[in-house]
């Protein structure tokens, strides 16, 4: 099944993997979307953002666990509305520095690891 661009969709019904400890590990970490003249620059209302692009879920739906960033509440608002992105500057540039951030954390908290990795 495939949408307008020719790629598939996420398929409805399929069950998005859930990592309580890798949802966790936003609480007291600081927002790594960090947008300018938006970001509230505090700890405080960092929680982990699924990422809902490139199809890797659907309206109301999630991806897995791996795809998400810590973000603050205010971040979390733009990134959720893409009709706010070209007002608050939001580009997938940012997205991903944000998704290879968050993921770092993961990693050096034993949260993600790489098979066969060197450090393992």
């Amino acid at each position: 099944m495939s949408n307008l661009t020719n790629r598939p969709i996420f398929q409805k019904g399929s069950k998005p993997s859930v990592s309580k400890p890798i949802r966790n590990a936003a609480k007291d970490a600081t927002c790594t979307l960090n947008l300018p003249y938006v970001c509230d620059n505090t700890t405080e209302t960092v929680v982990f953002c699924h990422l809902r692009l490139f199809n890797l879920a659907g309206i109301g739906q999630k991806p897995d666990d791996l795809f998400g960033i810590d973000a603050c509440a205010k971040c979390h608002q733009i990134l959720d509305n893409r009709s706010l992105w070209e007002e608050a500057g939001l580009k997938h540039e940012h997205i991903l520095w944000a998704l290879i951030q968050s993921q770092k954390r993961r990693r050096e908290a034993g949260l993600i690891t790489l098979k066969g990795a060197d450090d393992e």
